[in-house]
């Protein structure tokens, strides 16, 4: 399935970076308390992620990948080859990205990209990784996203459907560069964590993070704690939507409103708040925690008591009724979105 405007989950992206003079198109909201910049910048497909660094930030596409630098002046805009198909949503890191993609044989392949250099992309055939018992194994393509970095970016979970015995499994893959970042020295797959009791006969992975340490992965049928060293726990038993961090407390969300819990001791433990919460899928920028209801659709605010949320003031020419908005993140003082192929900026986020 390629993906474009017909995604089956489309999102928001929520960007911030950085230094006071920037080369913005201008005021698209002068008459209101809302202040929107617009980045001269516009892709030539939809935005489906984003990721800044200390140094930099960057957007994709299914067919663009675009670094910038804290003055929002482009530093690179790179094509990607689609090849037969592109699938699922990228995953960006500070200095490697993940892809998908089909290749002649319709057969699925991993790309990393290094991001700073277009020259070198390790690829993986995605069928050569499945063992000796397995019929056949394909990357999960329908989840928020196609996998997750570690903080430090050396460390990357990939979710993976199993057949015939249709189990998820996912894989723990290590990757190491040069010291420059400018050429990768090793990618290893070093843990393959099984799930056989998540069925893989319909999509149903939610997200995916890495928070404080160690991996979560949501879905239909519970939530797993996973540790960078392949170990397993499963935390939930019913359907869970998203892991975030407030103040220093982990938090996830689950399909029903008053599925909203806490842990205080990084993960181990959790207790339910018992009290309906907005709250689904949830970006913690500066503290300020943005949700959305699905992938795609607008993002609200949420209220500091973490149950209700509210809209956000949007530039001229924007609805929430949009399906093309995709991810969040504030950096040195201003909040950035994605909208569509445009990307927007704000010092202080109003809610109506």
């Amino acid at each position: 399935m390629k993906l474009s405007r017909i995604l089956p989950f489309p999102a928001l992206l929520l960007f911030c970076l950085s230094a006071c003079q920037r080369p913005f198109l201008g005021d698209d909201d002068a008459g209101s308390d809302a202040k929107w910049e617009e980045v001269n910048f516009e892709s030539e497909r939809l935005i489906i992620g984003t990721h800044a660094t200390p140094f930099e930030w960057q957007v994709i596409t299914e067919n663009q990948f675009a670094r910038f630098d804290n003055n929002n002046k482009v530093l690179e805009i790179r094509p990607l080859a689609r090849n037969q198909g592109v699938l699922g949503i990228p995953v960006l890191s500070d200095n490697t990205f993940l892809r998908l993609t089909t290749n002649e044989d319709a057969k699925q392949v991993i790309e990393l990209h290094l991001a700073r250099n277009p020259a070198e992309i390790h690829t993986i055939l995605v069928e050569d990784l499945a063992g000796p018992s397995d019929g056949f194994m394909e990357v999960e393509a329908f989840s928020r996203s196609l996998g997750v970095f570690s903080a430090d970016g050396t460390i990357l979970l990939v979710p993976v459907k199993v057949l015939p015995d249709q189990h998820y499994a996912l894989l723990l893959f290590e990757i190491r560069h040069n010291q420059a970042h400018t050429s990768f020295a090793s990618v290893e797959l070093v843990w393959r964590i099984n799930l056989p009791d998540l069925s893989s006969d319909l999509s149903k992975l939610n997200s995916m993070r890495f928070l404080n340490g160690n991996f979560y992965v949501t879905s239909h049928e519970g939530a797993w704690r996973i540790t960078p060293s392949g170990e397993k726990e499963k935390i939930f038993t019913q359907w869970m939507i998203d892991v975030f961090t407030w103040q220093g407390d982990l938090y996830i969300t689950g399909l029903n409103s008053f599925d909203l819990h806490q842990s205080t001791d990084n993960g181990l433990t959790w207790e339910r708040l018992n009290q309906d919460a907005a709250l689904k899928w949830v970006t913690n920028a500066n503290q300020t925690l943005f949700t959305q209801t699905a992938t795609g659709l607008i993002f609200q605010q949420v209220d500091d008591d973490l149950l209700g949320a509210r809209n956000i003031v949007l530039p001229e020419g924007h609805s929430p009724q949009e399906a093309d908005y995709y991810g969040a993140f504030f950096s040195n003082g201003y909040y950035y979105f994605s909208m569509d192929r445009k990307v927007y900026v704000t010092e202080t986020v109003v809610t109506e």
